[in-house]
């Protein structure tokens, strides 16, 4: 009888431990880190690996940590407390979406309600990291990432609209630690730490970051921000094309550091004329991030700052100042010896295409472009991009050329070609008229230099002209390009224009040669 009641008691005590051990630290702790594990892709490998490291550092009273994680599998999702060094399963949905921002709420608050503590910190873990441009791939949720309006609607939630700031918030993502990120979540996080350019699968001491806490569970938001940069040890990865570095920032000081670099925004836009060509020759040579993509379009500010020699009191005293903006927002950074890095990037596409371009995207369609971002709303830094990119002032597309039959039979259907371009890279739509009165055909947008065809049939004889002009997305038109079609057809100069065009086809450069000839 004694042995049934003491194998009852250990089942009672083994089925209750997950919410026992929860019941019993309600009191505030001093931290709770919370893990946003989004390894629904390439990483969920090695996020597994990082989830048992953070189990075996072992939970203290004081010390709590809360792991969502979500794996490359359907049904996957699992929301885990660590008790001591054990990972204990709580109540979740079998599968999120974490690329969707309620998902974000839901764990933070949910974590929130369970343990209250002085400081929280999150740690958003996720591939295919884009700065401004989103956070969290998800490979079997929308096919997205948490939008920068996403991501700052998320985060007002979770914190009362700022009332209760998360401590920090560590976006383990790459090119996270983009100053327009960072300004985005300003008032809802005290400090912010990510990497300038990127980090590697287990590149972060997640063990010695969370040891030494729980060894000093006093540690300010402040000092915990400059302990994950202190630990981190950046590495040049050529064959990456990376050279790594990381930074924390002070979230109240980022307003002064945005309205200093607003300043030099309006500068440059007074003064576009006479200085473009000192700005674009101090681009070329500036440090550069996310290379390991083929782009160059997150810059590192103050060594941009430094190459541009500018010979101008107000622009000294604007560079001066911004310079010593950044010293007051940047508490830490981690940096390779010799590098050119202040530990975050900040956008500055050097080529008209490259604004808005969609990082990393597999449709190539940006849910939430760069004027949506606060940064770009609170400041004219976007202003000044696109004027020194030259948007806005947009070009026309080049008259189309037509290919086709110039004779054939009434009540046949013939073939035409026509090609346009535009310098600009934008999307072209084509207007045909026949010359017939079978009234206008548009027909598009297609992108820049695609050739379309198009079949037509002429009831009667007679002699056409066809007409044809492109437009682009900013309603910008080209001149009319014309064709002549006649119907019905001479033998003689049918066979004719047939042995032409066929020259033509085989030597399609003679064209070009045919249309300089008045």
């Amino acid at each position: 009888m004694k042995k049934m009641l003491s194998l009852l008691i250990i089942a009672i005590f083994l089925t209750n431990i997950g919410q026992a051990d929860i019941a019993k630290t309600n009191a505030d702790s001093d931290w709770v880190i919370m893990f946003y594990f989004n390894g629904d892709n390439k990483l969920s490998d090695s996020m597994q690996t990082e989830i048992n490291i953070i189990k075996n550092v072992r939970s203290t009273d004081e010390i709590k940590f809360a792991i969502l994680s979500d794996s490359d599998e359907i049904g996957d999702t699992k929301l885990y407390y660590v008790i001591g060094n054990n990972l204990i399963e709580q109540d979740w949905p079998e599968e999120s979406d974490m690329d969707n921002p309620d998902t974000i709420v839901d764990f933070v608050q949910k974590v929130k309600t369970d343990y209250p503590a002085e400081n929280y910190c999150l740690i958003p873990y996720s591939n295919k990291g884009a700065g401004w441009q989103g956070i969290c791939y998800d490979q079997n949720g929308d096919g997205t990432m948490i939008t920068m309006p996403e991501l700052l609607n998320a985060l007002s939630t979770v914190t009362n609209n700022g009332v209760n700031k998360l401590a920090v918030l560590f976006a383990q993502s790459c090119l996270c630690g983009n100053l327009e990120f960072r300004y985005q979540i300003r008032s809802y996080v005290e400090y912010t730490v990510g990497y300038a350019d990127c980090g590697l699968s287990g590149d972060l001491p997640y063990e010695d970051i969370l040891t030494e806490l729980t060894d000093d569970s006093s540690m300010t938001s402040k000092d915990f921000a400059t302990l994950i940069v202190d630990l981190f040890e950046p590495a040049n990865l050529p064959f990456y094309k990376i050279v790594q570095s990381m930074g924390a920032a002070q979230s109240d000081k980022l307003d002064d550091l945005a309205t200093a670099i607003d300043d030099l925004a309006l500068f440059f836009i007074d003064n576009i004329d006479e200085y473009k060509t000192d700005i674009q020759t101090a681009w070329e040579d500036t440090r550069k991030y996310g290379i390991t993509w083929d782009i160059d379009y997150f810059i590192d500010l103050q060594h941009f700052l430094e190459l541009l020699t500018i010979d101008n009191q107000e622009f000294s005293n604007i560079k001066t100042n911004i310079i010593s903006k950044i010293n007051d927002a940047i508490i830490a950074k981690a940096i390779v010896e010799g590098d050119h890095s202040v530990g975050f990037n900040l956008y500055f596409p050097g080529r008209k295409l490259d604004y808005n371009l969609a990082l990393r995207y597999d449709d190539g369609v940006l849910p939430s472009e760069y004027e949506e971002t606060q940064f770009a709303i609170n400041t004219n830094w976007d202003e000044f991009i696109k004027m020194y990119l030259g948007i806005g002032l947009n070009s026309p597309p080049e008259k189309p050329n037509i290919n086709g039959p110039s004779s054939g039979k009434a009540g046949t259907a013939y073939n035409f070609d026509f090609c346009s371009s535009d310098q600009d890279g934008d999307n072209l739509t084509y207007c045909i008229d026949w010359g017939d009165e079978s009234g206008e055909l548009c027909l598009g947008p297609y992108p820049s230099n695609t050739r379309i065809t198009e079949s037509h049939t002429w009831t009667s004889d007679g002699t056409y002209t066809i007409k044809a002009k492109a437009r682009d997305v900013n309603q910008a038109e080209s001149d009319w390009a014309t064709f002549s079609v006649t119907m019905p057809k001479n033998k003689i100069k049918y066979q004719l224009n047939i042995l032409f065009e066929r020259f033509l086809y085989r030597f399609p450069f003679m064209e070009k040669i045919f249309d300089q000839i008045p």
